[in-house]
């Protein structure tokens, strides 16, 4: 299974520093645009169902997305959205400026109601092996959260050995042979 795998576009959120996670925020102006020019990264390839975390940001980026490439024809027009791949509850420090989160990271203070990055990985994982079972030779694309991504790609081993995050509408395109995920590009 080809696995196209987007983080949504830009939010005032990100713009300004701020932790999301469950937050539904919608897609700024900026992100709008990314959203749109991300269509044409998916011009070579031929989806064949699309996904998406249920916040309005990763929703709307994927229609953005789909409406702009040669894809449409291809692939149902719904977008089907699962809980699973929901951006990790950061809990009491949703709306908080990074500085403040990382700051709690470092004294090791209040991170009690903060999802458990293992747990993130479980129900990502969850999702990829159940689209496996049902679409092991086709190309889906997935469009959902940078810290999932980040996450992610980091416990299966293949998150390239750098401190660049995943931008706003960065692709990653990996394989999946129901064992072992292959990354093939990272954040183009």
């Amino acid at each position: 299974m080809k696995i196209l795998l987007v983080r949504h576009g830009e939010t005032d959120y990100n713009k300004n520093r701020l932790i999301q996670g469950h937050s539904d925020i919608e897609l700024n102006e900026t992100g709008r645009n990314q959203a749109t020019e991300a269509g044409k990264k998916l011009t070579e390839h031929n989806i064949d169902y699309a996904f998406s975390s249920p916040l309005k940001r990763a929703v709307e980026t994927t229609r953005l997305m789909l409406d702009n490439s040669n894809n449409n024809q291809n692939i149902s027009k719904e977008i089907i959205t699962d809980e699973r791949l929901i951006e990790k509850f950061f809990g009491v420090f949703e709306g908080s400026t990074f500085e403040e989160y990382f700051s709690a990271l470092d004294a090791q203070e209040g991170l009690e109601s903060i999802e458990k990055d293992e747990d993130v990985y479980e129900r990502v994982n969850s999702f990829f092996n159940e689209q496996y079972l049902k679409y092991k030779d086709e190309t889906i694309l997935v469009v959902c959260h940078g810290a999932l991504i980040r996450i992610f790609l980091t416990v299966v081993g293949v998150y390239p050995n750098t401190t660049t995050l995943v931008d706003n509408t960065g692709l990653n395109i990996l394989n999946y042979d129901g064992q072992e995920f292959i990354l093939e590009k990272f954040n183009i």
